[in-house]
């Protein structure tokens, strides 16, 4: 199957390369960050076994067949963002994110609370959205994730700061969504 979609856009415009997920297998994600380990520590107060999940930049998301696909965050949208990073040929346009030498890489298979996802085949895409609290975003996206769940029962969110009420690209757990947002998420499958 050959992706064609490249543009950085909501994840509502992207059905057709998230329903195209489904079935593939999770080999690789990257998380790149654009501060040092120790500013991380000392500035932001990060542990650092949260660098994976919390640090301050996009993830790439790697599969079996070569397809690789973005996300991040867009504060001013109350949005994430995705693209297709490379297809599965390995086209691509002309800047990677993969080759920005100003980012910092962390790799799943170096976090083991994260690690548990690579290999998996996935079985579900759902995009979470955010209901609105205010006027002022009414006539935003406020999708704040899109879910990924795998054959094996597991699953994780790259989101919107729904770990932490924040405006950072965040890769986090069902069982972590922030309290703040109980009750005003809803979950719509895509595939």
């Amino acid at each position: 199957m050959a992706t064609s979609i490249y543009d950085v856009d909501i994840p509502s415009n992207l059905t057709g390369l998230l329903a195209s997920l489904v079935g593939r297998k999770l080999v690789n994600i990257v998380r790149f960050n654009y501060v040092s380990e120790k500013e991380l520590v000392e500035d932001y107060y990060m542990d650092p076994k949260d660098f994976f999940c919390c640090s301050l930049g996009p993830f790439l998301f790697y599969f079996e067949d070569g397809l690789v696909i973005g996300g991040i965050s867009d504060s001013g949208q109350n949005t994430v963002r995705m693209w297709v990073e490379k297809k599965e040929n390995g086209e691509h346009l002309e800047w990677l994110q993969e080759e920005d030498e100003d980012a910092i890489p962390f790799y799943a298979k170096d976090f083991e609370e994260w690690n548990i996802y690579l290999n998996q085949v996935v079985k579900s895409v759902t995009i979470i959205k955010e209901m609105p609290d205010s006027s002022r975003k009414l006539d935003l996206p406020n999708e704040r994730g899109v879910l990924m769940e795998f054959e094996n029962g597991s699953g994780f969110i790259m989101s919107h700061g729904l770990n932490d009420h924040s405006d950072d690209t965040t890769l986090v757990k069902m069982d972590r969504i922030h309290p703040f947002f109980e009750g005003n998420l809803i979950y719509i499958p895509v595939a």
